[in-house]
């Protein structure tokens, strides 16, 4: 099974190479999604990575349900190939 930090570096290095720039958020503030990726287009998409099968805790729950009232959404990936799969959508609609 894949760590959370090894999808998270695996995903970052893939936006990378789609000439996109990762970013992390608040490193050490409890519930702050993981990264954000910036897009062409002035597009930031936020993402929130854990290891296959991991659920959100408490804090993390509330503070993207914060985020969700204010229209920002943060997508849950535990795997690679999903990343993948959605950036290159968002990539196109951009």
């Amino acid at each position: 099974m894949r760590s959370e930090a090894s999808i998270e570096a695996s995903c970052c290095a893939y936006a990378r190479r789609r000439g996109c720039l990762p970013i992390k958020l608040q490193a050490g503030v409890t519930g702050e999604p993981d990264r954000g990726f910036v897009l062409p287009g002035h597009v930031l998409w936020l993402v929130e990575f854990k290891r296959r099968g991991a659920t959100l805790r408490p804090r993390q729950k509330q503070r993207h349900h914060e985020l969700e009232t204010l229209g920002i959404h943060v997508t849950v990936l535990d795997d690679r190939e999903h990343f993948v799969v959605l950036l290159d959508m968002l990539l196109e609609a951009t």
